[in-house]
């Protein structure tokens, strides 16, 4: 891979167009927010996926150096990554603005202890002054040192010139794209341009999919195959081998078996097209039956 370069001046490797990332890549994964229990965790080893990623905004997370170390035995040989409890970076009070960053820096410590490889975080709308570039290159760089990759995710409904705008101003982060968001920013005539313009502008940023699907009006997370979006179209687009996770974001059981299904296949298809790549699809046993019983949303 490449060296881009950090605000600091050190190298932040991230994959470019045309490189191979860890060949087991992308694995499939799901969200905590899904288990709708207070400790989610005792839940993940169950649902059979090689992959969590954690959101702070929905499933319990302490900042406790032993609950933190708690979390991690029951999550072992699981690859983690965590979703920012903050809502969006930059807020209308200097204050509240503040308290975010330095949330974000604190949850680079939770990414670092847990041993999670990447950390996804939201931007607020409007555009960014030299200060608000320096506080937020100051949070990136923070990630970089402690081996965390930062990942920006836009909002549900964006528009594309936001998303060019943040990922040209940092450069030293990856971009999570949301299926779900994607096709409600084109459902709402909010994206700005059309999808296939979109994917070839950003794709060699793109690290990471949240997998969802929707009516093209609200952001309803749904399975892959009960929504209008065409989410194969759109991955055949991308660079598969430098997504390095796909996290589903769906509604229910039912729809985290389809769409498991739908993504291995889907990559196994692919895998035998595109010479030379080796996707790991196998996962972890697992099937509809063997977390029905687990509250989710």
């Amino acid at each position: 891979m490449a060296p881009t370069f950090n605000h600091s001046g050190s190298a932040a490797y991230l994959p470019t167009a045309g490189t191979t990332a860890n060949p087991e890549y992308p694995v499939i994964g799901i969200t905590s927010q899904v288990i709708r229990m207070s400790k989610w965790y005792k839940a993940v080893a169950q649902m059979g996926f090689d992959a969590i990623e954690i959101n702070r905004r929905n499933s319990k997370l302490h900042l406790s150096t032993f609950y933190l170390e708690k979390i991690k035995r029951y999550l072992h040989g699981i690859q983690i990554s965590l979703h920012s409890a903050t809502t969006g970076i930059f807020q209308e009070l200097e204050s509240f603005t503040s308290a975010e960053l330095s949330v974000l820096r604190a949850e680079v410590d939770v990414a670092r202890i847990l041993g999670a490889g990447e950390l996804i975080f939201h931007i607020n709308d409007g555009r960014l002054n030299r200060e608000k570039r320096r506080a937020l290159s100051a949070a990136i760089d923070y990630a970089h040192l402690n081996g965390v990759l930062p990942i920006y995710e836009s909002d549900a409904g964006f528009n594309a010139g936001r998303v060019f705008r943040v990922l040209d101003t940092f450069p030293d982060i990856g971009y999570a794209l949301d299926l779900g968001h994607l096709n409600t920013g084109w459902g709402r005539n909010l994206l700005g341009c059309n999808i296939d313009a979109f994917i070839e502008k950003i794709k060699h940023r793109v690290v990471y999919i949240h997998a969802d699907n929707n009516d093209g009006i609200k952001d309803q997370h749904l399975g892959l195959d009960h929504g209008s979006l065409d989410w194969q179209a759109v991955l055949n687009r991308l660079d598969i081998c430098q997504i390095r996770k796909i996290i589903m974001e769906v509604c229910s059981a039912e729809h985290v078996s389809d769409s498991r299904r739908a993504l291995r296949n889907y990559l196994a298809k692919r895998s035998a097209s595109d010479t030379g790549i080796g996707i790991g699809i196998t996962g972890r046993p697992g099937s509809a039956a063997s977390f029905r019983h687990i509250p989710v949303l």
